[in-house]
């Protein structure tokens, strides 16, 4: 079974602080994980729909009175205090941003990571967030397609002129320039758009709490579109899913990711069959102590026999 495992870290809500993001992320660096990954909001504003899209509940866990971390400053930071994982925007709203900025702090990123960054992209959902940056929401298809295009050719060539809907530059560089195709862009989203981007532009998909049936139906519609832009081999696949290792909880063991290790080695395996690559690690609890507890039961009771299954060794 080739899979890995990633963990989310929350940078705005109540658990936001440094101390909590530094932890989760060193927990995660030194516990075998691949990838540490964060959400994007520049602000919180004071309306918030009822319906969070990226919880079960739907219930957002912010509101305008809590903290919310920059992700590339967050990023940033957690590439000098981890060795190994990968760091990744889960996902960046690229609307929200000029596209000169964006790419800059990408390629920063990029850089200052040793390589480890994975850039998840969005064109965004929250529309009173958009007001308050002064950005037309109906254009956020757009313009993420805009960027898309700009940071393809800034990928590959350092300096470029360009004349896009919303914004033109005269020859300007784009540095500092990371070895080509670098970093690796990983698009979320569901709809048609966001697979046809996908297979024009980016490397992997992302989504939240889908199960492996529902993972495996949407790569069939992924793979049509990559085939229409003729696409050499296949794209990585990550799951965004909230864990609970054990039994001392009174979390549905039906859902993905809950009970003994077996059960969640058996989850592990139905969403690699359905053709993920990766699954990113939530959690059902904001307070951080019960993380870590979990991040060290995936540890301690997880990713050795994961490791083992991918070397052909069983349990």
């Amino acid at each position: 079974m080739e899979i890995e495992v990633g963990v989310m870290v929350g940078t705005f809500g109540e658990q936001a602080t440094r101390e909590n993001i530094e932890r989760l992320a060193t927990a995660a660096d030194d516990g075998g994980f691949d990838a540490v990954w964060v959400g994007d909001h520049v602000t919180l504003p004071a309306e918030i729909p009822d319906t969070y899209p990226f919880s079960p509940s739907g219930e957002a866990p912010f509101d305008i009175g809590q903290d919310v971390y920059d992700c590339f400053g967050v990023l940033s930071y957690l590439a000098g205090v981890t060795d190994r994982v990968d760091l990744g925007t889960n996902t960046c709203i690229v609307p929200y941003r000029n596209p000169v900025v964006l790419a800059r702090n990408a390629l920063t990123l990029e850089q200052l990571s040793g390589g480890r960054f994975d850039f998840g992209v969005a064109p965004g959902w929250l529309e009173t967030e958009f007001e308050v940056l002064d950005v037309p929401f109906e254009e956020r298809g757009s313009r993420t397609d805009e960027f898309l295009d700009l940071f393809e050719q800034a990928r590959e060539e350092p300096e470029l002129a360009f004349d896009g809907p919303h914004h033109s530059l005269q020859r300007t560089g784009f540095h500092p320039a990371p070895p080509r195709g670098r970093p690796k862009l990983w698009v979320g989203g569901r709809s048609g758009a966001s697979f046809r981007r996908l297979a024009e532009y980016g490397d992997g998909w992302t989504i939240f709490w889908d199960r492996p049936g529902a993972v495996a139906e949407t790569r069939e519609r992924i793979m049509a579109a990559w085939r229409d832009f003729d696409r050499a081999g296949t794209p990585e696949i990550a799951v965004t899913r909230a864990t609970q290792v054990g039994t001392d909880t009174d979390r549905d063991p039906e859902k993905p990711l809950v009970g003994e290790a077996d059960a969640v080695l058996e989850d592990l395996a139905a969403y690699a069959d359905a053709g993920a690559t990766r699954v990113v690690l939530d959690f059902y609890t904001r307070d951080v102590d019960e993380q870590l507890d979990q991040l060290e039961r995936w540890s301690e009771r997880v990713l050795p026999r994961l490791q083992d299954r991918s070397a052909g060794g069983g349990d």
